[in-house]
């Protein structure tokens, strides 16, 4: 016969090692994602990221702010994002995704060269100011520009977008309808008046600008007018 002591000591045992195997399944189903979730999580940090880094500066943002404005430990955010460059990597290839399926629409769907190229010009505009902190951080941060050539590398995405709009351009120059016939300098200079315009529309909100449709209208008319032949 086991002592009772002894039995008392197996009785407890036995006890913890029911307890331990209900903590670590426990663990284990919260582990778990249920479908969907991990995405929204992830997209969560990443909106939260975006609003901090243009709020209070990327430099100042911490993973333990993004974490706490999110709902979630540092150490659950590191699940989906290894530092913060992994997560301005992110929003600047997703940014440039949308853009460059914004222009694949834009060709499918307006195959004359000018009126692809004015839809272009007009959908860039309108994509940066309805996306602003994105585009802010994509074309207008330092850290998004050092990031390109990193292994975190965002080049890729951003010289197909810039590839898509030179498609643009160039399709006008070899209609014969430019007066400019190099594509790479006049999508230079094209792309420095519509960025110009988002520039200013998102730094300087305050102005006294004209009604938003037609500002961004006469701009494009403006731009297309510049360069190109006219009888």
């Amino acid at each position: 016969m086991v002592p009772g002591s002894m039995q008392l000591f197996l009785g407890r045992a036995r006890f913890l090692s029911g307890q331990m195997k209900d903590e670590l399944r426990s663990r284990f189903n919260r582990a778990r994602k249920r479908k969907g979730e991990g995405r929204q999580s992830r997209q969560e940090i990443l909106a939260a990221a975006k609003r901090l880094f243009v709020k209070e500066g990327y430099g100042a943002t911490t993973i333990r702010r993004i974490a706490a404005n999110v709902g979630i430990s540092s150490t659950a955010l590191y699940v989906y994002f290894q530092d913060k460059d992994a997560i301005l990597a992110e929003i600047c290839n997703e940014t440039f995704a949308a853009l460059i399926q914004n222009l694949d629409d834009i060709r499918r769907e307006f195959p004359e060269p000018l009126q692809a190229l004015e839809h272009a010009l007009e959908g860039y505009i309108r994509f940066g100011l309805d996306h602003p902190n994105e585009y802010e951080l994509t074309f207008m941060s330092r850290r998004a520009r050092e990031l390109e050539e990193s292994e975190l590398g965002t080049e890729e995405l951003g010289t197909q977008a810039f590839d898509g709009f030179y498609g643009c351009v160039d399709a006008v120059v070899q209609a014969g309808l430019a007066y400019e016939s190099d594509p790479h300098r006049l999508t230079h200079q094209l792309w420095a008046g519509a960025h110009g315009l988002v520039a200013l529309l998102l730094l300087k909100p305050g102005l006294q600008w004209e009604e938003l449709n037609s500002l961004i209208r006469s701009h494009v008319v403006m731009l297309i007018h510049g360069v190109t032949r006219h009888p």
